[in-house]
């Protein structure tokens, strides 16, 4: 297999169909028109969605990724990839390398005392992730994924060993999140928790990308497969609020910046789907605590 440093992006295109895609700590910028691979035997892998779509295939399972998402795929999986478009489509591909993640995984709730005692410990086993398509927004991975991803674009200096580890961390502590999320689940078998779990995800992920406008309780249900009242239910298991509550914050936390740019109440309520004027004024005092116009002068 070839060697790539792990110190810069690898912009890479036609050579990416001859690899085995089973690096460790690589960053690969790839961009296509077309690309259909099998990969037998994969590393443990971010795949970062940058400009149009990449589709991946795992145990029947289709992922799609495209800018604001990006998918977790553990090591030593098989799957397909595919992509056909009539512009070029690029994506990010990191690859993290079991050490890095065995000893995240080991010294990450130490404390100083533990790690001057034990400073190699590692795990014995890298964690098992959960394979499913994230949003930015949707956890601490993502978030880091949003604020690296133009220095990747840019090929920007980066100190790319801290990088390595620092991701280590947000995808572990993504997953313990999940794992704490699944468990708040009533569901009793466990394949049964994860089900839901990856459909209220859509419902979690549909929200997050269209809470501006109106989101209607039946178009969540049909988008996660879901009834009604099963989708209210397990929502509040899993998220720990309910999907009205969620895009009401989403809706309040976008109108800071909006107020901060010095957008007009009504253009805000406008932008972020509130009925008028003074439906914004409402929610945002009852869950803030003081009027738009305050918070205005606050953050101005």
């Amino acid at each position: 297999m070839t060697k790539f440093t792990s110190q810069r992006v690898q912009r890479m295109s036609d050579q990416l169909r001859h690899q085995e895609l089973n690096f460790d700590n690589v960053v690969i910028h790839s961009r296509f028109q077309h690309f259909e691979k099998k990969v037998e035997d994969s590393g443990l892998s971010i795949k970062l969605g940058h400009i149009g779509e990449e589709h991946y295939f795992i145990e029947g399972r289709k992922y799609t990724i495209r800018p604001g998402r990006f998918l977790v795929v553990n090591r030593h999986r098989s799957f397909d990839c595919y992509l056909k478009s009539d512009t070029p489509v690029e994506a990010f591909c990191i690859y993290l390398g079991d050490s890095v993640i065995q000893e995240a995984a080991a010294q990450l709730h130490k404390s100083m005392d533990e790690l001057l005692d034990a400073p190699f410990q590692s795990v014995e086993k890298p964690p098992v992730f959960l394979e499913k398509v994230y949003h930015l927004q949707e956890n601490e991975l993502g978030a880091f994924l949003a604020a690296i991803k133009p220095l990747l674009a840019a090929g920007q200096p980066m100190d790319f060993e801290s990088l390595y580890y620092t991701l280590a961390e947000k995808l572990l502590r993504s997953q313990w999140q999940i794992e704490r999320q699944l468990q708040g689940i009533s569901a009793k078998r466990s394949s049964t928790r994860e089900e839901l779990y990856r459909r209220l995800c859509i419902a979690r992920q549909y929200i997050l990308e269209n809470f501006r406008g109106n989101i209607e309780l039946g178009t969540l249900a049909r988008e996660a497969a879901l009834s009604k009242y099963h989708l209210l239910r397990t929502y509040k298991e899993a998220f720990g609020t309910t999907p009205y509550r969620q895009v009401l914050d989403l809706r309040l936390e976008a109108s800071k910046s909006l107020l901060k740019d010095g957008h007009t109440l009504e253009d805000i309520a406008y932008r972020l789907g509130f009925s008028d004027r003074r439906s914004f004024t409402k929610a945002f005092k009852k869950a803030i605590g003081v009027p738009p116009s305050v918070m205005r002068e606050r953050i101005g």
